[in-house]
């Protein structure tokens, strides 16, 4: 019995000091990493999110990049879970950077009246886009509804989470490049 619970101890102390050698909370190991590019991932569908796995109903914390990799091309989206603030992104994997070209729609009630050469989102300070420019738009019974396309977009995922599993919508749901 002594052997035994000695044992257990030694064991626990040993899976507690390889975790803490990861740098991340007890709590985040089990549910998200953070790896160290983005680039090196198999090809596969992924979540990266600013804050670690929630334990509530949502299906991500803080903002988010859900997308597609294939090779070193990444198609998804960014944005906030469960709000109408979010960024088509398609472009290459460069280290803990996505770089490349973003759509977003601007509709009535979440409207981009004015697209300045160069910002960060307001919203964090993850994601530059610049040269940005009217690429469509449609008069609906609602209001104007316009396609802004970005040539140029850096988002950082630089300290972010990788999900075990993707919860977002997929971004072949929320973004059309066929406009």
């Amino acid at each position: 019995m002594f052997a035994t619970k000695t044992l257990r101890i030694f064991l626990m102390a040993a899976i507690a000091t390889l975790i803490a050698g990861t740098g991340l909370p007890m709590s985040a190991v089990s549910q998200a990493t953070k790896p160290k590019g983005i680039e090196t991932l198999a090809d596969g569908d992924y979540q990266f999110c600013s804050q670690p796995v929630p334990k509530d109903w949502r299906d991500g914390a803080g903002a988010c990049f859900s997308f597609a990799k294939r090779g070193d091309r990444l198609d998804g989206y960014y944005g906030f879970p469960h709000s109408g603030d979010l960024v088509c992104l398609r472009g290459r994997a460069q280290r803990t950077q996505m770089i490349g070209q973003a759509l977003v729609i601007s509709w009535p009630g979440h409207t981009w009246s004015n697209t300045p050469p160069m910002f960060q989102w307001k919203l964090d300070n993850y994601l530059t886009l610049n040269s940005g420019y009217v690429i469509r738009s449609i008069k609906e019974e609602t209001g104007p509804v316009a396609w802004i396309q970005f040539d140029a977009a850096v988002l950082n995922l630089d300290g972010f989470y990788q999900y075990p599993e993707v919860k977002m919508s997929s971004p072949e749901q929320l973004c059309g490049w066929d406009y």
